[in-house]
């Protein structure tokens, strides 16, 4: 991922030319024939109707350019799980229904903005040579090298991505892996929006706050307290007890995938 500290607000966007408005056409007199009427004002509807769609997919594109590293960051650092649904009143569990109810952006569009489209970028340099599409289980792979590669540096992982995709003579899933292979750069499999399910979410939330709680938490401290007062000994145990409330959480959830709790 992008050095931290990256400027998304400095991301160079295009904008489109200004447009050269055609001289305008006298309005046709009233008792002219209804389909030259017709005619004169359909054409100033589908001129705006052109306008229209080039400022949007303008200004999508912007907010693609723009949007995709904090919202990368959101999903890959599980902070949705942070977000209280206005509908639910409960934290968001999956990626998916964040993005459609707090940004109104859907899953497949979501996917474009944080995996298909900083690789579409990475690659848009080679020019001719770069593809017109790229399937969902290319863009893993691809994805994968940029975030490895450009961990400090994204520059670095967006060449990284154009020299695998030169170099593999096959561009499926298995050629683009063989290259990376051969390169030496591991199995870097990028994770996909809610790779993870919603009980692996909800541990992963777990863990945060099981990693709060025990920071500060010293059990020899603990038994000196214990021993001086009650008073002090109630007020260790309500500082334990949040520790005992993930500790119950914890064991309501189905045990993680290929392991079993004894």
């Amino acid at each position: 991922m992008p050095a931290s500290g990256t400027d998304i607000a400095a991301t160079t966007t295009s904008t489109p030319a200004a447009r050269e408005e055609p001289e305008a056409e006298p309005e046709p007199p009233a008792d002219a024939p209804a389909s030259d009427r017709l005619a004169y004002y359909e054409r100033i509807v589908h001129r705006e109707r052109e306008l229209y769609r080039d400022t949007v997919a303008a200004a999508d594109q912007r907010f693609v350019e723009r949007a995709h590293v904090p919202l990368y960051q959101i999903n890959r650092q599980g902070l949705y799980l942070h977000r209280i649904s206005e509908v639910t009143g409960k934290p968001f569990t999956r990626f998916k229904d964040y993005l459609l109810e707090v940004w109104g952006i859907s899953r497949a569009h979501g996917y474009r903005i944080v995996n298909e489209y900083p690789v579409v970028k990475a690659l848009a340099p080679l020019g001719a040579e770069a593809p017109d599409k790229l399937s969902t289980r290319q863009v893993p792979k691809l994805l994968g090298v940029l975030r490895s590669r450009g961990a400090d540096d994204w520059s670095v992982g967006e060449e990284a991505v154009r020299t695998v995709w030169t170099q593999s003579e096959s561009k499926t899933p298995a050629g683009l892996q063989e290259t990376i292979d051969k390169l030496g750069w591991g199995d870097p499999q990028a994770e996909a929006l809610d790779d993870l399910s919603e009980s692996e979410r909800e541990r992963k939330s777990l863990v945060e706050k099981w990693d709060q709680v025990t920071a500060t938490l010293d059990p020899a401290k603990a038994r000196q307290l214990l021993e001086r007062s009650p008073d002090e000994a109630k007020r260790l145990l309500d500082k334990i007890k949040p520790f005992v409330e993930v500790l119950e959480e914890v064991s309501q959830l189905p045990a993680p995938k290929g392991k079993r709790r004894r």
